[in-house]
């Protein structure tokens, strides 16, 4: 079984990771439909929307850290050009097909969307992707893994250096806000950087023992709880401070991960975790049928909606995968390109 990043996570070993990508993917699916409902006029308690906020520093972050974490076992594995084509297939195809596929749904049922859309948003694919809702992240993550591997290539692998650029991409990022694409690259490298440099520790087996013991857990809550509350009210601080808050949400999400998987307990976060890129990619849509369903049947308080939405879009994706996949219809999900492997061998740590 492998994830979504190409590693294999079917070991306890590593089963947290899948985990953390289920809690983050749910956190991703409340913001989306959270503010579907909003855009639709349906009122959502105060407290729901501020929770809301409050955990957005770190979840995007969050997929990046933890995809620069297998970036050296996976380059290792398949080698360059083979790890190219790798994401070429598994993020930028998968992006370029579905921002094609929701665009195109989006004009022809303009009525039930809360988008509007017109032809000239099939040139936001590329130049302006945070436009096209959620799909943005698919094409960041493909750039900044591409730029990534460049840079690994010419500085032969010196983390330190990936370290720098991302500081720098950071600081210089509110300067092109405006321009998303090149925006997201820059303001998420730095924790592809961070993941890649960490990676070494969180997989040694005594870091994993301690991240999955409660103690350390119940010490991290309160730090994390209030630095969600100070990114609350000062969502417009310096970007090195964000880096911070950011970090230590992402650190509280895998101790929780790690405690939940060495315990063996909410395993169906492990199950959506796994999928999440289909969740991803599924769900914008899902959710806008379900929720025209919804109120036509006259279900209209906002709070209702979205505890009902919630786990039927996370449920109705799964489940629209699976038929895909077991009706031949994978290449809706993956790439053509073939995969040459590596030829020298993967080294055991």
């Amino acid at each position: 079984m492998t994830n979504n990043s190409g590693t294999t996570t079917n070991s306890a070993r590593y089963a947290w990771v899948d985990y953390a990508k289920g809690i983050a993917i749910i956190l991703v699916v409340y913001r989306h439909l959270a503010y579907g409902l909003l855009a639709k006029g349906i009122a959502l308690p105060k407290g729901v929307t501020s929770a809301n906020d409050m955990l957005y520093s770190f979840r995007m972050p969050l997929f990046f850290l933890l995809s620069g974490a297998f970036f050296a076992k996976s380059l290792q594995k398949r080698g360059k050009a083979s790890f190219a084509l790798n994401k070429v297939n598994t993020l930028l195809y998968p992006y370029l097909l579905w921002a094609l596929i929701q665009l195109s749904l989006q004009m022809v049922f303009s009525s039930y969307t809360n988008a509007h859309r017109t032809a000239m948003d099939y040139l936001n694919i590329l130049l302006q992707p945070r436009t096209l809702d959620q799909l943005w992240y698919l094409f960041a993550l493909f750039n900044v893994t591409m730029l990534y591997l460049g840079i690994n290539i010419l500085t032969r692998g010196n983390k330190y250096i990936h370290l720098a650029v991302g500081l720098i991409f950071l600081g210089c990022s509110p300067l092109i806000r405006q321009y998303s694409a090149i925006y997201d690259i820059m303001l998420h490298y730095i924790f592809f950087a961070v993941g890649d440099f960490s990676s070494g520790i969180f997989f040694q087996e005594r870091v994993q023992q301690r991240l999955s013991e409660p103690r350390y857990l119940y010490f991290s809550f309160f730090i994390f709880i209030a630095l969600q509350f100070f990114y609350l009210y000062h969502q417009d601080m310096n970007m090195f401070l964000y880096l911070v808050i950011a970090l230590n949400g992402c650190l509280f999400t895998i101790q929780l991960s790690s405690c939940l998987a060495a315990k063996g307990v909410l395993t169906f976060l492990q199950v959506i975790g796994h999928h999440s890129l289909y969740i991803y990619l599924l769900h914008v849509t899902i959710a806008a049928v379900l929720r025209a369903l919804l109120i036509r049947m006259g279900i209209t308080n906002g709070p209702v909606l979205l505890l009902l939405l919630i786990p039927m879009a996370i449920g109705i994706s799964l489940v629209i995968y699976k038929f895909c996949v077991r009706l031949g219809l994978s290449f809706l999900f993956t790439g053509p390109l073939k995969e040459k492997q590596a030829t020298k061998k993967l080294s055991v740590q």
